[in-house]
C-alpha cells in the first residue's frame, strides 16, 4: 500500500444540534416544543414526558424545585440523565428551606454550596434554566417579611457567581404573584416591581428570560378570553409594564405556573370551581389561541400531579388513582413541535491500549478507547465520526456498528489498520468529528513498524506472506 495506515472512518452516531461551549442559547434559535409541567416528584416524569412529548413532539420541559436539603448529587444526576433519555428539558427553580411557617431567606453566603451543587451535575441541554426562588411578594416565600431591595440583591448575586462559574446558566428571576393586593402579608407587584428598580436601576436588564406565574383569576377561575395582570395573559401585561425599567420587550417568556382549579377533589367537590370537563377545554383553547405567541419559551402549569389538599384542585392526575382529569387527554391529543435544543458535544479518545510496534505490512485490530463527555446520547440514528488517519490518509470509508454510550460511558472500539511495508515511525491521528467540525481534542501515538525480531517470528511472518501471495494467484 501507499499510505502508511489506511484510513478507517467508523461512523458513530449522536445527532443532536453541536454548539459552541459556554454561552447561553437563544431558545427560538432552534425548534421549541414549548408545551411543558410543573411536577413535584422525579418519579412521574415518564407519565409527564408521555404529555408533553406527545403528538410529534419532542423536548417538552418540566418545572421542577430543588431545595437546599435535596442537593443530593447522585439522586439529581440520575433525574438529569432519566430527563435526557426521555427528551426533557428541566427548569429547576432553587428554594431554601421551610423554617416555622416561612422559607428561610437565601443569603450571600448560601451561592456557594449551589454553586458547587449545580455545577457537579452534567446538565441535559446546554441552557441550564434557573429560577432564583419564590414568589417574594409573599411574606411566607422571604422569611416571614417583604422586602424588595433584599430580593433585588440576592437576585444579583446569584446571578453574578452563576454566570461567572458558566456563562450557560439560562438566569430567570422569580415568579411574582400577579393577583397579590398590598397587605400585611402580601405586596402588589407593581409596588414590588418599583422598589426593586429603586435599589437597583439595573436589575431588569440582568434576566435571560422572564419568569411568569400568570393564573386566571379571581379564584384560579377566570375566562381564557380575560386579559390583564389577572388572566393567563399576564404575560403580556408584565412584560409590558416592566419596560419602563428596562426590561427588553422581547425577552423570552417562561410561565412556569398557571392552571385552572377543577371542582373535583379529595375529599369533596368544590362548587365554587369549574367542572373538570371545562377546565380540560380552557387548556386546549389557551394552548392554541393564547400560549401560541412568539416570545413564549414554555408553558408549565401546575400541578400534574398533587394527592392532597392544598392542590388536590390543581392536580391533573384524581387522587388515590392512576387516572387522569380530562386536561391530560386534551392536552396530549395536541399537536407539538418536535424540539432540537442545543447540546454540548464532546468526546475523549483513549490510544494507551496501542501497542508502541507493530509488524510492517500487517492487518492489526487496534483498540481505541471512546468515552462520551458531552450531553447527548449516542446511538446509531445520529452523525458522528471517529477518524483514524495515518501520514496519507485515503478516502476509504468503512460502517460499522455504532456503540450505544451515555454521557460517561465508554467503550472500546478494534479498528482494522494495514501498516507500511517499509519499516519507519507512523504518527497515528484519531479524531471525532460531527458535520465535519472536531469535537474534543485529537489524541495522537507515535507507533513503530519492523519487521519481526526473533526468529519465530519472522519463520512465521515469511510463512504467512508466502502462503497470502501464492493463494491471490
Amino acid at each position: 500500500m501507499k499510505c502508511s495506515i489506511a484510513v478507517l472512518i467508523l461512523l458513530l452516531s449522536i445527532g443532536i444540534f453541536v454548539s459552541p461551549v459556554n454561552a447561553t442559547v437563544d431558545p427560538f434559535a432552534t425548534n421549541n416544543n414549548i408545551h411543558g409541567i410543573h411536577i413535584v416528584d422525579e418519579n412521574d416524569l415518564e407519565e409527564a414526558a408521555k404529555l408533553v412529548n406527545s403528538s410529534g413532539g419532542e423536548w417538552g420541559y418540566v418545572t421542577m424545585v430543588i431545595t437546599e436539603s435535596d442537593r443530593d448529587q447522585g439522586k439529581w444526576q440520575q433525574t438529569f440523565d432519566k430527563m435526557r433519555r426521555l427528551k426533557i428539558i428541566p427548569v429547576i427553580r432553587l428554594a431554601t428551606n421551610v423554617e416555622g411557617s416561612a422559607w428561610r431567606k437565601p443569603t450571600e453566603p448560601d451561592i456557594k454550596g449551589w454553586v458547587e451543587f449545580l455545577g457537579s451535575l452534567n446538565w441535559v441541554v446546554q441552557n441550564r434554566y434557573i429560577i432564583l426562588f419564590n414568589e417574594p411578594n409573599h411574606a411566607n416565600e422571604w422569611g416571614g417579611e417583604i422586602n424588595p431591595a433584599e430580593y433585588a440583591h440576592i437576585a444579583r448575586v446569584f446571578r453574578d457567581e452563576l454566570k461567572k462559574h458558566s456563562q450557560d446558566y439560562f438566569i430567570l428571576p422569580a415568579g411574582f404573584d400577579q393577583a397579590a393586593g398590598t397587605t400585611p402579608q402580601t405586596m402588589d407587584v407593581t409596588v414590588y416591581f418599583k422598589k426593586m428598580y429603586e435599589s437597583d436601576d439595573q436589575i431588569f436588564t440582568l434576566f435571560d428570560g422572564w419568569t411568569v406565574h400568570a393564573y386566571p383569576n379571581p379564584n384560579f377561575s377566570g375566562s381564557v378570553q380575560d386579559r390583564g395582570r389577572r388572566s393567563i395573559r399576564g404575560f403580556e401585561w408584565e412584560v409590558l409594564y416592566l419596560s419602563a425599567y428596562g426590561l427588553r420587550a422581547n425577552i423570552p417568556v417562561f410561565i412556569t405556573e398557571t392552571g385552572w382549579v377543577h371542582r373535583e377533589g379529595r375529599d369533596e367537590d368544590n362548587p365554587s370551581f369549574q367542572p373538570a370537563e371545562i377546565v380540560s377545554k380552557n387548556y386546549q383553547t389557551a394552548f392554541q389561541t393564547v400560549w401560541n405567541t412568539s416570545t413564549i419559551v414554555m408553558v408549565s402549569p401546575f400541578v400534574f400531579n398533587y394527592q392532597d389538599n392544598p392542590f388536590d384542585h390543581f392536580s391533573w392526575r384524581k387522587p388515590g388513582t392512576t387516572d387522569y382529569f380530562p386536561q391530560y387527554e386534551a392536552v396530549r391529543n395536541l399537536a407539538k413541535e418536535k424540539g432540537s435544543p442545543s447540546q454540548v458535544e464532546k468526546g475523549n479518545l483513549v490510544l494507551s491500549r496501542i501497542p508502541d510496534t507493530l509488524t510492517v505490512d500487517s492487518v492489526f485490530f487496534l483498540p481505541i478507547g471512546i468515552k462520551n463527555t458531552g450531553q447527548t446520547i449516542w446511538d446509531e440514528s445520529n452523525n458522528v465520526q471517529l477518524k483514524v488517519l495515518g501520514t496519507e490518509p485515503s478516502e476509504e470509508v468503512i460502517p460499522v456498528k455504532t456503540p450505544h454510550l451515555e454521557p460517561f460511558q465508554e467503550q472500546l472500539i478494534k479498528v482494522s489498520v494495514t501498516t507500511s511495508e517499509k519499516e519507519g515511525y507512523i504518527p497515528l491521528y484519531v479524531r471525532l468529528e460531527k458535520d465535519g467540525k472536531q469535537i474534543g481534542e485529537i489524541a495522537e501515538k507515535r507507533i513503530k513498524v519492523e519487521y519481526p525480531k526473533s526468529v519465530w517470528a519472522k519463520t512465521v511472518f515469511f510463512i504467512r506472506k508466502f502462503l497470502e501471495k501464492n493463494l491471490e494467484r
